[in-house]
């Protein structure tokens, strides 16, 4: 059974439990890293072809108006022989109560029929919210297992919670 981490991540400047912190690497590449690690997966990351804004201000802004307009971002890239993979590690932050929109895009950019999902997320204090369901909604056909949510100011400390949830 062939394994994708696929994940959306963010660098730049980064909401970190009430301050603003810059970081070369974003949180949710550090847990897709770590479950590569665990599991030898493939990794795959999802990135819209106009990044948001290196600003977190701004980068929120640009989010919410997304959200708003249901927009699906044009990716830079696709995985080339998705057909091959039968579970995918599928992270993201959680923007604004839900998956960044360029996630969406992912999601129905394919046949999920027969595939395994298994959602994990960063998030300063709202945890999966409704990722789960939104997932089942948009990736028709699929399993999804129940997911992992992990604090974005502790991620460089979760690689046991990430090795027991996988």
């Amino acid at each position: 059974m062939a394994k994708l981490v696929a994940f959306y991540s963010r660098a730049d400047e980064n909401y970190f439990g009430g301050a603003m912190k810059y970081v070369e690497v974003g949180n949710t590449e550090k847990i897709a890293r770590m479950i590569v690690d665990i599991t030898g997966a493939d990794i795959f990351k999802i990135e819209q072809k106009v990044p948001y804004a290196a600003d977190y201000n701004t980068c929120i802004a640009e989010a919410k108006k997304d959200l708003q307009n249901k927009a699906r971002p044009e990716l830079v890239k696709v995985p080339e022989n998705f057909d091959q993979y039968d579970e995918i590690y599928l992270g993201y932050p959680i923007y604004w109560g839900t998956m960044p929109m360029a996630v969406y895009t992912f999601l129905e950019s394919f046949d999920f029929t027969g595939k395994t999902i298994h959602p994990f997320c960063t998030h300063e204090g709202s945890g999966l919210v409704s990722t789960e369901s939104d997932i089942k909604k948009t990736a028709k056909g699929a399993t999804v297992t129940n997911g992992l949510a992990i604090n974005g100011s502790s991620v460089d400390g979760a690689k046991a919670k990430v090795q027991a949830w996988v």
